[in-house]
């Protein structure tokens, strides 16, 4: 257009942002780069860094020119390339890894046979283009979904399920690029409902999101696989997590145990708007889960007293500074023990929801100051703040998890034990639910 513009990274950023330039579309783009950290230095050193900056970015708006502005030619997204190794399987391994084609667990070979075993998995063409995996953008097809499954040791009757997975993720209200890119130690959640739980095995019990359930532990490795390999996802400059964590390999993943729903108790994709009989995934961006040890309780209003204490947007306190958040679903993983528990009291889903809603708050003063007094400071934030939880901002109101009820996702998971979870949302992430079709 003609117009000159500058992108201001941070030092830790300029990789990302020069995938970021080229997902987009454009070979080159001037940055102006300033020294990493910019929060929580200061007022003195941040207008120094910010000074500083300034002849580079004049530099950058009225004397950069590209050198060239021809993206390098790109590779036909299907067949993919077949090539030749000689060696063991280890040899294999290690070549995977020098090329950054694996994350660190093993993974088998992907050969042609193994291949077109894990294509008769799904009637659906193998050059069916599904969309673009970020942060890189590049274009996921059946075949590849079919080759990073057979990498991480899926069977072949797992496609129809890994499909709808990265269909959901590759919904543009999914996130799927913060979660692949942001300094948080992000993961995803995968919740699996219907008739393929029992069909396939899934793991919905005891130990449901952990080791020993095949289908769930490979499943979701090749969920992060596409997204280090096909989507470029890799710490240092795709992936930008500070700390990372496990859920980097494989994801919160597990069916949702529907033999211990209480009685009256709908299934998570039946208030997704399913039918029972339909088989679903569900994915949502979200922090590492917060465990609820509840062995105390014998009444659900103790139970909720106990959810009180720990369930709140102080978990995630980007929750409380961004007001947007407060229209973010939160979930609750309800261990069957303490979802009878609420079930004995004669509560549905919906009343101990509500319940949950009412109870479960902190007064504002305990958030953090800065948070607060930037959102006093600024009287469009303090409105938007405001009609995000409907209610006024002073330090003694009592701030709820969400804006309302609804917003609090109810599944039963897992199995014996005084145990739930409570899993913080990625910063405007909605669950995304698709149908699992052959």
């Amino acid at each position: 257009m003609g117009i000159p513009t500058v992108t201001i990274p941070t030092s830790e950023f300029v990789g990302l942002a020069r995938d970021t330039v080229r997902s987009e579309g454009a070979a080159e783009a001037p940055f102006a780069v300033i020294p990493h950290p910019v929060a929580g230095i200061g007022d003195a050193d941040l207008r120094a860094k910010v000074d500083s900056l300034f002849p580079q970015i004049l530099s950058a708006a009225t004397a950069w020119k590209p050198a060239s502005t021809e993206l390098a030619p790109q590779k036909q997204p299907y067949p993919a390339d077949v090539f030749k190794v000689t060696g063991t399987v280890a040899d294999v391994n290690k070549m995977f890894m020098s090329r950054k084609w694996s994350i660190g667990l093993p993974i088998y070979p992907p050969t042609p046979e193994r291949l077109a075993e894990m294509l008769k998995g799904t009637s659906r063409n193998p050059d069916e283009i599904l969309g673009q995996v970020p942060p890189r953008m590049a274009t996921l097809t059946v075949e590849l979904v079919a080759v990073h499954a057979a990498m991480a040791g899926c069977k072949p009757e797992y496609m129809p399920v890994l499909l709808a997975i990265v269909e959901a993720l590759l919904e543009p209200k999914a996130n799927w690029l913060g979660v692949n890119t942001s300094t948080g130690t992000l993961g995803l959640m995968i919740v699996i409902n219907g008739p393929v739980v029992k069909e396939l095995g899934i793991g919905s019990g005891q130990g449901a999101a952990g080791k020993a359930n095949h289908p769930n532990s490979s499943m979701g490795y090749a969920v992060n696989l596409v997204a280090a390999i096909v989507g470029g996802s890799r710490p240092p400059d795709g992936d930008k997590s500070t700390f990372g964590g496990p859920q980097d390999f494989v994801p919160w993943i597990f069916g949702e145990n529907e033999d211990r729903l209480p009685k009256g108790w709908p299934p998570y994709h039946v208030d997704r708007g399913f039918k029972r009989t339909d088989s679903v995934v569900s994915v949502l961006g979200i922090y590492p889960p917060v465990d609820l040890t509840d062995h105390w309780s014998r009444t659900v209003q103790e139970n909720l007293s106990a959810w009180a204490s720990l369930a709140t947007p102080r978990i995630n306190a980007g929750g409380v500074c961004r007001p947007p958040m407060a229209l973010t679903p939160y979930f609750v993983v309800l261990g069957p023990e303490h979802a009878q528990m609420a079930a004995r009291a004669g509560w549905g889903k919906d009343q101990f929801r509500k319940a949950f809603w009412e109870e479960v708050r902190q007064p504002i003063s305990w958030y953090p100051k800065p948070c607060i007094d930037y959102i006093k400071e600024v009287p469009e934030y303090k409105l938007a703040f405001e009609k995000a939880y409907g209610l006024p901002f002073s330090g003694e109101t009592l701030l709820p998890v969400t804006a309302k009820p609804e917003l609090i996702h109810i599944v039963i998971g897992g199995g014996s034990g005084r145990h739930s979870h409570f899993f913080t949302p990625f910063y405007e992430t909605v669950p995304v639910s698709k149908l699992v079709k052959e």
